[in-house]
């Protein structure tokens, strides 16, 4: 028995650490990092938005009915994918936490981003999600995933090929590029940095596919269209993408 681990479990238990975001005691059993107070302050993506690719619009179109309004990049037809899932905005408590669960390994986080996950799920009443045939996470480098211990965009396509009983595929689509970090890069900069990142293992087991690639956020679109490319090339019928966030 590891009685130190004990120890520190049990100490975790009955006295808390502090929320990593407004420094207030965490309740007993949240090991999410974050308190309740904070996880409230999630900024939920709302229309109006583009009905593609899911970029936000001035809140001055919200009282009108534009089920089909797109953006200017995706009525010139560029987007490769048929369209973006996405719950929650990049920014505040959810850019926090996804900063804490990616660069600093809080695992923790996931239990509460299920939860997440699992109420835009049940309110959310278009989602045919049951009709696709697999689940496909943006892989990481072997170096960056040895680094890092875990590939956050495949605990999220777990998440959600579990509670859409979908088939999960982990291994089919790897990246064969270690690619710098996409978070300082201007868009020219992230279009070549990514630029031959993915490559496929076996074509068949997504041709003819209905896909759903996931990642945890989407900004500018350069990493999940260079992927959607790759599986596109391997003859995937349709290609569908959720992120967790979306940037604005």
């Amino acid at each position: 028995m590891d009685l130190k681990g004990l120890a520190r479990g049990l100490v975790s238990l009955f006295l808390p650490a502090d929320c990593k975001i407004c420094n207030q005691a965490l309740e007993s059993l949240n090991f999410s990092y974050i308190c309740e107070n904070c996880w409230g302050k999630v900024k939920w993506l709302k229309m109006p938005y583009c009905s593609r690719c899911a970029k936000p619009f001035p809140a001055s179109l919200a009282s009108q009915e534009l089920p089909s309004l797109l953006c200017a990049e995706c009525r010139q037809g560029s987007s490769p994918f048929k369209k973006i899932f996405v719950p929650t905005l990049y920014e505040g408590v959810m850019k926090e936490a996804i900063h804490l669960f990616k660069y600093h390994r809080k695992k923790g986080i996931m239990k509460r981003l299920e939860k997440t996950l699992k109420f835009y799920f049940f309110h959310t009443t278009d989602l045919p999600f049951s009709k696709f045939d697999l689940v496909v996470p943006i892989p990481l480098h072997r170096k960056k995933l040895k680094e890092r211990g875990f590939n956050q965009a495949e605990l999220l396509a777990k998440a959600i090929a579990t509670h859409f009983d979908l088939k999960l595929v982990k291994n089919n689509l790897k990246r064969v590029k270690a690619t710098k970090s996409q978070t300082s890069l201007s868009k020219k900069e992230r279009l070549e940095n990514i630029k031959g990142a993915f490559q496929f293992r076996n074509k068949d087991e997504f041709r003819e596919k209905k896909i759903l690639l996931v990642d945890d956020v989407y900004t500018t679109g350069t990493t999940v269209r260079e992927a959607v490319k790759v599986l596109k090339k391997a003859k995937a019928r349709e290609v569908y993408i959720f992120t967790l966030a979306r940037a604005s």
